[in-house]
């Protein structure tokens, strides 16, 4: 009788013994569901914060920007270059863009100019590429924006380059727009078939139109205008002289 009471007991306290380990199981089971859940909240929230916030200024010279697609299968970066200490012989400021290529399947990058502005004043008139061209004839700098290939291939990486450069170099003429102010101690010229004559009658009064007819100005006195405006922009606004903002777009190839 005494065997079969402790038999009993014993039975008794091994399947309290089973019911602890089954709650404390239970519990771990629980809690770690719980952990998972709330780390996939947060990485789900992270990412979503990217794709909405997506947004750096270019500190350095090479950027990297790494490109997984999860449930998007397009991906919109924007980037803001601001270039400053623009002067005549300047070192040529050079950033690089890198976009590597995470998914599986291939794909397209476009880039636009969603914005330039130089001495705080936009540029950008309807097609990104005619404003480009723009700069080159009508300032005494050169500014570059070009990319490496279109598509970017699985696990691997193209390139968006931008660069500006300001050379000393023979006399060229450019042609004057509405971010110019008259100078009465530089000559002005007119574009008379292919012949730059100079304009002896351009006075403070009448500059906005000639300007708006066709102004020249040689590129030792453009020079001199765009290095002096620069410096003074900078100093007084605390703001680059030519701020970019460039939207960069990477969508899987079905």
């Amino acid at each position: 009788m005494k065997i079969l009471k402790m038999k009993k007991k014993l039975s008794n306290e091994l399947d309290e013994t089973i019911q602890k380990k089954r709650k404390s199981r239970k519990k771990v089971i629980v809690r770690s569901v719980l952990l998972v859940a709330f780390l996939l909240a947060i990485n789900t929230f992270a990412w979503f914060t990217y794709i909405s916030k997506a947004g750096v200024t270019l500190s350095g010279s090479v950027v990297n920007w790494d490109v997984t697609f999860l449930e998007e299968t397009n991906v919109i970066k924007e980037i803001n270059v601001d270039i400053k200490d623009m002067k005549p012989g300047m070192v040529p400021y050079e950033k690089e863009i890198v976009i590597n290529n995470g998914g599986d399947i291939a794909a397209k990058l476009n880039y636009r100019v969603e914005s330039l502005t130089l001495l705080g004043q936009e540029l950008l008139q309807g097609n990104q590429n005619a404003t480009l061209e723009s700069i080159k004839k009508d300032y005494p700098f050169k500014l570059l924006l070009d990319a490496s290939s279109s598509v970017i291939p699985v696990r691997g990486s193209a390139n968006v380059k931008i660069g500006l450069t300001w050379d000393f170099e023979e006399s060229e003429y450019y042609k004057l727009n509405n971010l110019y102010s008259f100078d009465s101690g530089v000559y002005y010229y007119n574009l008379i078939g292919s012949t730059y004559q100079v304009d002896n009658t351009v006075t403070e009064e009448n500059f906005s139109e000639k300007v708006a007819n066709g102004l020249y100005l040689e590129k030792d006195d453009a020079d001199s205008y765009w290095g002096y405006a620069c410096g003074k922009y900078e100093t007084e606004t605390g703001k680059s002289c030519l701020h970019m903002r460039l939207v960069l777009n990477v969508t899987q190839i079905n």
